[in-house]
């Protein structure tokens, strides 16, 4: 064991692993990329989190740069939950849910709880985080962190259900973030210490760059710091939680949340509808916007093609493949209120509207046990690709987050076909007609160096096109190492003067995540981008 770790050891309640396996597992994450820590500490309480910021501040005080990784899943991936130096793992002992305050409904958790267990507790007493994003084992914390959104349309953003954090500052400090009066802020200004001087460079970086803030930057994205247009508000109240909305832990580390509940009042029905046309889909999608649905699904006929030659069926599919529809497009549907009357209602109109393509067909299912189970496979289908390519493909996981203006979309998936063809590669598309955010499954074997190669140029590639179309990477994913240099490229230049400033005020000794949202070029990428499984 290094010094530093029986350092840490000997001073922190929570465990310090060197042993080369469980670096090899924290070398990744969900991304191509494959980075190796020095240490992994799976911290047991905040003040442990609190020594080992102190500690890396003091090292690089004395021009010893020993960098920090907050991770809780580890599901990112764009490499934001790799590091050189520690990662630590929130999500083993700092997972508990503290306090329901069931009058103001609002629950105290730590950020390593994951939202499956948080809604499950809070489900006991019929409240859910309606915010939520998919996946149930993602931490609240980086959740936050990743800035993703939501499963379900209409319910917000995440950003919506925090109400407070509780961060530990790069040296150590431990602040407690919410919206404060004007006068508060005076006082908080006042303070002669590291969170002082954090509102007060904060609150003089706004007023210097105050037209660019307000009018350069696109509020929730998740490239940057665009948390700085919510900050300050017109009264002068004063709020750091929205800087931490896809930081993904160069700013501090999230330890504790304060979440904002609500009562589960909505169920959803669900509809597939099939489509031979891809403008009609689109067109279809456009006609049934009046009724507000909380899931619109896209799925590229393409994958139905793959599950079906791989064995698998679908009661949906059976009438096409009878009919000798080919299948471009379908669309998973979801019809949620109050009422199964009125959930009956609207998916009778769906259904309607659908009937007038040609081509085109709609299944209903008839809410048995049966029916979930096909649904769930037909959300699920995205799996086959990924359980036929053979124990050395893997897809280029970073394009899970791509955003393609919905008007754009034919032109952008005829590109992408181009783009497929010419890289000798299978890349179908799947994502949200709500959000608009698509992901590309493309496959390759990063065994082979070509591959590996070819995974940079290929990134580059679709960098190129979704400029051409008025896209964009890194929605609900962020930078993270791989996609600084493209997503800065539309960036105004005093806008990313401010990020710098703010990352700067926040981790003056470059600490947090080092090489995480910045421009890494893509021949230093490769020489970290993993070699197989």
């Amino acid at each position: 064991m290094s010094k530093i770790a029986k350092y840490l050891n000997g001073h922190i309640l929570g465990e310090v692993s060197a042993r080369d396996s469980r670096l090899k597992q924290f070398s990744q994450d969900k991304s191509v990329l494959s980075v190796a820590p020095s240490l992994v500490v799976f911290p047991r309480i905040t003040d442990d989190i609190r020594k080992i910021m102190r500690f890396s501040w003091q090292l690089a005080e004395k021009g010893h740069i020993f960098g920090i990784t907050a991770r809780g899943y580890g599901g990112s991936t764009d490499g934001s939950s790799l590091g050189e130096g520690v990662v630590l793992d929130l999500s083993r002992h700092m997972n508990g849910i503290y306090e329901l305050d069931l009058k103001n409904k609002m629950v105290r958790v730590a950020a390593g709880v994951n939202f499956r267990e948080l809604n499950l507790a809070l489900g006991s007493q019929a409240l859910n985080i309606l915010q939520s994003p998919a996946g149930e084992r993602l931490t609240v914390g980086g959740a936050v962190a990743q800035n993703l959104p939501a499963e379900k349309y209409n319910y917000g953003e995440l950003a919506d259900a925090v109400e407070k954090m509780e961060v530990v500052l790069s040296n150590g400090e431990i602040v407690q973030t919410g919206r404060i009066s004007k006068r508060e802020l005076n006082r908080k200004k006042g303070l002669q210490n590291f969170e002082g001087e954090l509102y007060r460079k904060i609150d003089g970086l706004i007023e210097d760059h105050f037209e660019a803030i307000s009018s350069k930057i696109q509020e929730d994205a998740s490239y940057g710091y665009s948390g700085i247009t919510k900050v300050k508000q017109a009264d002068g109240s004063f709020d750091l939680t929205p800087l931490f909305f896809g930081s993904e832990g160069t700013l501090g580390v999230i330890t504790e949340l304060v979440l904002k509940a609500d009562f589960i009042v909505d169920e959803t029905d669900f509809m597939v509808a099939s489509f031979q046309d891809r403008d009609d889909a689109r067109d279809f999608i456009d006609k049934i916007s009046k009724y507000k649905l909380n899931v619109v699904e896209m799925y590229d006929g393409k994958l139905f093609e793959s599950a079906v030659a791989a064995g698998k069926k679908y009661d949906f599919y059976i009438e096409r493949l009878e009919r000798k529809l080919k299948t471009k497009m379908i669309l998973v549907l979801g019809v949620t209120d109050k009422t199964a009357r009125k959930r009956l209602s609207v998916a009778k109109k769906i259904a309607r509207a659908a009937e007038k393509f040609s081509g085109s067909t709609i299944w209903a299912p008839d809410g048995s046990l049966e029916s979930d189970i096909e649904i769930d496979a037909i959300r699920d289908v995205r799996e086959v690709l990924r359980s036929r390519g053979g124990i050395n493909k893997e897809e280029i996981s970073p394009l899970q987050g791509v955003y393609v203006p919905l008007e754009r979309f034919e032109e952008f998936y005829l590109q992408l076909q181009k783009l497929a063809l010419k890289y000798a590669i299978p890349a179908p598309i799947q994502g949200s007609a709500l959000t608009s955010v698509f992901e590309i499954m493309a496959e390759f074997d990063f065994t082979k160096v070509t591959d590996r190669q070819k995974t940079m140029r290929f990134i580059e590639d679709i960098a190129k096109l979704l400029a051409s179309i008025g896209g964009e990477f890194a929605y609900g994913a962020g930078e993270g190492r791989i996609f600084g240099q493209y997503t800065k490229i539309n960036i105004d230049q005093e806008v990313l003067v401010v990020y710098k400033q703010i990352k700067d005020i926040f981790d003056p000794q470059q600490i947090l995540n080092p090489g995480v949202k910045a421009e890494n070029a893509a021949k230093d990428l490769l020489k970290i981008i993993k070699n197989g499984r």
